[in-house]
């Protein structure tokens, strides 16, 4: 529902299709529910496999258009190997390294999982840091807000026709998150 909200907003996209969920009455004519994805230019999951598909993980034509993606493009800007980082629901770690995530979420511990490490925190929000020298990007949002907004910038990244996971085109899907609403914070230390 987020990223259907997100896309509604955007001026390139004329319709949502609500696929077995009704749109809220103020979202208008432009979003509908729909019974079948089949006629839809993408759909957010893998189904079916002739539409062109966005998802938070491998497996769509547009991959990892979630935390992991945008942890991935925002260490592509930075290069040089960057410390990844990204909040997960679940309670908060006691453990080294620590990450100072924006306030108010502030430092929190994490374990490493595939060169990002996931940190534990039961707040609403969601975080996502890459940090690189004395460089830090981040973006901070409302869990839900987040993982829509970034599903709406995949499905958008795939209207431009883009293949593969998100950070391989890091510049495009990081305009394209701005685009949706995300803020991205860079700072220099």
């Amino acid at each position: 529902m987020r990223a259907a909200s997100a896309l509604l907003a955007d001026h390139r996209v004329d319709r949502v299709g609500l696929l077995g969920r009704r749109p809220p009455g103020a979202w208008g004519d432009r979003a509908i529910a729909i019974d079948s994805a089949v006629g839809w230019d993408v759909s957010v999951g893998a189904d079916p496999a002739s539409l062109r598909s966005v998802t938070i993980g491998s497996g769509g034509d547009v991959s990892w258009a979630g935390p992991t993606g945008l942890a991935r493009s925002l260490g592509a800007i930075l290069g040089s190997d960057p410390d990844l980082a990204a909040t997960v629901v679940g309670s908060e770690l006691d453990t080294e390294p620590r990450f100072g995530f924006p306030s108010p979420l502030g430092w929190l511990g994490g374990r490493e999982n595939e060169g990002i490490y996931h940190c534990p925190t039961r707040s609403p929000l969601a975080a996502v840091i890459a940090i690189g020298g004395t460089r830090t990007m981040a973006v901070l949002d409302h869990r839900e807000f987040l993982d829509g907004a970034l599903l709406a910038a995949g499905v958008l990244l795939a209207t431009e026709g883009h293949n593969g996971p998100v950070w391989h085109a890091p510049d495009r899907f990081l305009a394209l998150c701005d685009d949706v609403g995300l803020v991205l914070a860079d700072s220099v230390s």
